[in-house]
């Protein structure tokens, strides 16, 4: 019997985000891979999942991701990414920033604020990177209204479990290294079925 839905986002497209340090290598391929090896963690522990991009060159809109889960009654939604600076970091800083981010939807910050915060700490620990925290980002002029696209969708179709998680910076060559590896993602992606598991226990 299935503990619920889950719904799975592989961020961006096949070639959205290339990794200026590993040459070939993008972010949008990688989440992939990963939402490939925590589908079937999941699984294994009794979760239903839907894919947001079933093939990899899948790219649907933003709220697209985001409704895919009030409109299956998913129990949680969760978009898989990897971080780069922004624009005012300097160059001599640019590829020295590293660490986990972890975003939850303000909807429900009583049930996503622990439950984000297990995945910064669990994710942090298995790539031996910073945590850099978890947190909420409101839409300008909205208070209480998410600024990123698949949470505010995700909410507002009725899913409010929803998270975006930030596995370092692609930009880092030790997380790009990391996030570049299939053992690596693989056991990442046990940590994080861990972190659900524990967090929709009976």
């Amino acid at each position: 019997m299935s503990r619920g839905l889950i719904i799975l986002d592989a961020g961006h497209g096949q070639f959205g985000n290339p990794y200026p340090v590993i040459e070939g290598v993008y972010e949008g391929t990688r989440n992939f891979v990963l939402a490939g090896f925590l589908k079937s963690a999941l699984e294994s522990k009794s979760f239903a999942v839907m894919l947001t991009r079933n093939a990899i060159e899948d790219d649907p809109s933003l709220e697209e991701r985001g409704r895919l889960a009030g409109d299956n009654n998913a129990i949680l939604f969760l978009s898989l990414h990897s971080n780069a600076p922004g624009s005012a970091t300097p160059p001599d800083r640019y590829n020295k920033v590293r660490g986990v981010s972890v975003y939850y939807s303000m909807s429900d910050e009583e049930k996503n604020l622990p439950i984000a915060l297990a995945f910064g700490d669990a994710i942090a620990a298995c790539m031996d990177t910073e945590n850099r925290g978890a947190m909420t980002r409101a839409y300008p002029d909205q208070p209480g209204v998410d600024y990123y696209g698949v949470l505010r969708h995700s909410a507002a179709s009725g899913c409010k479990c929803a998270f975006i998680i930030e596995h370092g910076f692609h930009t880092n060559p030790e997380d790009a290294a990391f996030l570049n590896n299939d053992a690596c993602m693989a056991k990442l992606a046990d940590i994080e079925a861990e972190v659900i598991d524990k967090a929709f226990a009976i």
